[in-house]
Order: C-alpha cells, then structure tokens, then sequence
C-alpha cells in the first residue's frame, strides 16, 4: 500500500514533468522567432555561420574622412629619397581607407580587384572624384601632384 520514499519521488517528477511539457512546447512554439534569432546570433558568434551584411561594424563616417584625408596628405607629401616600401605601404593603406568608405557611402569600386599600375591609379582618381560626389569631403583644393611618385 504505501509506497517508499525514492519511488514516491520519482513518482512525483513523473506527473509534474508530464504537466510541464506542454506547457514547455506551447512557449517554445510562442517565442521560436527570437530563440531561432538567439540561435543564429549564437552560431555567428562562434563563426559557424556568415555574419550578416548589416552585422558589419563599420568605422563612423566621420573617421574614415579624417583617414582618407591624414593619408592623402601622407602621400602627397611623401619626401624625396622616401623607400619604395614605404610608399607602397602609404598607397595600400590609402586604397583600403577609399574601399572602406566605398562600402561605407555604398559607391562602386574595383580598387581592390585591380593589379598595381595605371589602371588602378586611374581608378583611385574615380573613386576619389565619386566619393566626394557622394559627400564625403575629404581633399583639399590643392590640386593632386603625383609626380614625386614617379621619381621613386
């Protein structure tokens, strides 16, 4: 007749999770739009999925115009005798700032796609002209003077 203790509990866990799975499905069933967010968040976090294009962190505007002009100013002012890598290393990192506010202000590119030489020197100059066009300012009135460039 009477049952012993452990049996008595387990009896009990038995009844009680029988009461709770259904109350258990129909919130999960409620909320599965922000647990399948938390989910994805989750595998994006651990990189097993791609993040999103607008999960992108983005520098403000404001500091990728203060680059491109503290760049800018970096290469046109490049002394003479300045080595090769140093100026390849200033260009490079012109060339990300200009893609960066590229993706930023949403203005096609191809900078990095293209090989070293006039191609992508004319498109620099492009991207340049399309980027302020788009209003981002960045460059002074002072026209641009590449010839210390050639001299290298």
């Amino acid at each position: 007749m009477g049952q012993s203790g452990p049996a008595l509990a387990l009896g009990l866990v038995e009844i009680l999770l029988a009461a709770l799975i259904p109350v258990a499905t129909i919130w999960v069933l409620m909320h599965l739009e922000r647990i399948g967010g938390w989910v994805l968040a989750g595998l994006r976090f651990a990189r097993l999925l791609p993040r999103r294009k607008d999960d992108v962190r983005r520098p403000p505007v404001e500091r990728l115009a203060a680059d491109l002009r503290r760049l800018s100013a970096a290469c046109l002012d490049c002394p003479r005798g300045t080595s090769h890598a140093r100026r390849t290393g200033l260009l490079t990192a012109y060339d990300g700032a200009l893609v960066a506010a590229c993706d930023a202000m949403e203005v096609p590119q191809s900078l990095d796609a293209l090989p070293a030489g006039m191609d992508r020197e004319l498109e620099r100059i492009r991207v340049e002209a399309a980027i302020e066009a788009a209003g981002l300012r960045f460059r002074s009135g002072v026209p641009r003077d590449r010839t210390a460039w050639d001299e290298g």
